[in-house]
């Protein structure tokens, strides 16, 4: 495909932006190209040279730096995103997919001052999102939600929730609704829920009293979201919700000896991870959905844990929705900001189905390896070898499976391309990669059936 960015004048392949953001928006990827001198532009690809055009490029503001264009978010019908220009600052935008068709939204905060916006999510044809304001008079945010059908006068706002609570940047998609978090600032978190109505924007249950707790690893799992709540005495919190109040209840507690991530749900279960603070070891458990005591499946082994700070921790997880599997990735931590080793891992819930695919991914502190299941049996993510550097890696679930995608990026270009942000569109997968073009550009791979073809293009 088209080399999109000119050599990066930065000369550091792991922070080269690339092109980001990708979604889909009818049936055809869309995505952000953010080059280095400010400009921005909307872009689409069918995966071809011909196909790979620019919707809409956005020249650069004036001053030292321009914001990102940034949070595409889809519609059936239209495609919201945030974008700078020098009449308005960073507001909010919307495209049909055509140029003639890209225009402004809303002049949110009027001139050339952006706004802040957070949280944009499609409710069905609606967006909402947060539009986050520092309020002066009482040094601290005023957190506003509004909602936008794509023209001027249908952008409104729903609800000022004020300077007295803050809105947790988590938030979850359940069916065509956003659930975040709401935490009064010296008292209760709560779970709330919108549709992008005023009526239908509820409390749905007030998760614990306070004050200092917090909502962490929100994770969604087909039409169920996870998610833990970390209080102040070290206790972590299990909690589920079907987007319903009655559908939101705590499943489970862990104690404060010990550091709980959410992994995700198969069948019946929710599957969490325990470290030890005092052995250095990670525990698989699984927690019934209908209720009951955590069961511990698997503990996963640690070959530094005799050797000093050697903490493991999970860096990412992936899961297709519905699907019997989840991937996700361990690293090993150390004295220094860089881990002592980093490790994927797949599991279908059972101690003989929890496997050790690939070690090590990146050892970097600087750039950590996307994982991204595309089927059950089919996931991409990147690894580091001796011989190739850090480069896109494949695998079906099985440690013989698990294989390098391509080398991309030569010896002399720094010997990693440092793959970001797979997405599958299709029949392809789309990610960004450092190649010899001394920048990262847009490349794919073409799905085939259960295996994968490496028709690699940039």
């Amino acid at each position: 495909m088209k080399t999109l960015l000119p050599p990066s004048e930065l000369g550091i392949p792991r922070f080269a932006m690339g092109p980001g953001g990708f979604v889909d928006f009818k049936g055809t990827l869309h995505f952000a190209v953010n080059f280095e001198d400010g400009r921005r532009a909307l872009w689409r690809s069918t995966g071809t040279d011909a196909g790979t055009t620019e919707v809409k490029g956005f020249p650069a503001t004036a001053g030292t730096s321009t914001p990102l264009l940034s949070q595409l978010t889809a519609t059936p019908t239209q495609l919201f995103f945030q974008a700078p220009d020098a009449a308005h600052g960073n507001e909010l935008w919307v495209s049909d997919g055509t140029t003639a068709g890209t225009r402004l939204v809303k002049d949110v905060t009027p001139g050339a001052e952006d706004s802040y916006l957070t949280h944009l999510t499609a409710a069905g044809s609606t967006l909402v999102f947060f539009r986050e304001v520092f309020d002066a008079t009482v040094f601290t945010t005023r957190y506003e939600l509004w909602k936008s059908d794509g023209t001027t006068a249908g952008t409104v706002r729903l609800r000022d929730f004020g300077t007295t609570v803050d809105v947790s940047y988590l938030d979850a998609k359940s069916g065509n609704a956003l659930l975040f978090f709401v935490r009064e600032l010296e008292g209760a978190t709560s779970l709330w829920r919108t549709d992008g109505t005023a009526a239908g924007t509820v409390q749905l249950k007030r998760l614990d009293a306070g004050p200092d707790t917090y909502p962490n690893d929100v994770r969604t799992s087909g039409a169920l979201t996870l998610f833990k709540l970390d209080e102040s005495s070290g206790l972590s919190e299990l909690w589920k919700s079907d987007g319903t109040a009655g559908g939101t209840l705590r499943l489970a507690s862990f104690g404060a000896t010990r550091s709980m991530r959410v992994l995700g749900a198969l069948g019946g279960y929710a599957y969490v991870t325990t470290t030890s603070y005092s052995t250095q070891y990670m525990v698989l458990y699984r927690v019934p959905l209908a209720g009951g005591n955590p069961e511990p499946v698997v503990t996963l082994p640690n070959d530094y844990a005799s050797q000093g700070e050697a903490f493991p921790y999970i860096d990412a997880v992936s899961q297709v929705p519905g699907g019997s599997r989840l991937y996700f990735s361990v690293a090993i931590g150390s004295n220094g900001p860089a881990p002592r080793d980093t490790q994927l891992w797949v599991t279908n819930g059972t101690a003989g189905g929890t496997t050790l695919l690939r070690r090590p991914l990146s050892l970097s502190d600087e750039y950590g390896s996307p994982v991204y299941a595309v089927t059950d049996s089919l996931v991409f993510f990147s690894a580091y070898d001796t011989a190739t550097g850090i480069e896109p890696w494949v695998s079906n679930g099985t440690p013989s499976g698990t294989r390098l995608l391509k080398n991309i990026a030569a010896p002399a270009q720094g010997g990693s391309s440092y793959p970001r942000e797979f997405f599958r569109q299709g029949s392809r997968v789309y990610f960004s990669a450092y190649d010899d073009t001394l920048n990262a550009q847009l490349w794919s791979s073409v799905l085939g059936g259960t295996c994968l073809a490496p028709e690699d293009a940039q």
